[in-house]
């Protein structure tokens, strides 16, 4: 095959690939999972994670909030950082007021006193259902 020939092929193919991506990249997004499929082989993945807040413990000193979340296949904490809680604040959406709805969120998978925890990602990362 002509060396102009392959040049032309390789160059179509890769701007192709390159609009592709553009094109799907918004598409793309932290795989949607079910609490009990979460496993060691997880940790320091982004996932995302549907369920009820079932309790919301929060630090004294730090601002940080735990959201015990359930799913029907199992419970998880959400630990959500005070430079996020600020943000939703900022929105007057207080997380206490979270307690018994239904949320999305998309966070970190990381294990804490040998138990698996969601660092929530950003303060976009949490969504109210219902």
């Amino acid at each position: 095959m002509d060396d102009e020939i392959m040049f032309k092929i390789a160059l179509t193919t890769s701007i192709l690939g390159i609009v592709g991506i553009i094109i799907f990249s918004g598409y793309i997004g932290p795989q949607e999972l079910h609490i009990n499929d979460i496993n060691r082989g997880m940790i320091d993945q982004e996932v995302s994670i549907q369920g009820v807040v079932e309790n919301i413990k929060e630090t004294k000193t730090s601002q940080t909030y735990f959201l015990e979340m359930v799913d029907g296949t199992g419970k998880i904490v959400v630990v959500v950082f005070h430079q996020n809680v600020e943000d939703y604040e900022k929105y007057n959406l207080k997380l206490n007021n979270l307690l018994k709805r239904r949320i999305k969120v998309v966070g970190k998978i990381t294990e804490y006193d040998g138990r698996f925890e969601l660092i929530l990602k950003d303060s976009k990362s949490l969504n109210i259902i219902s």
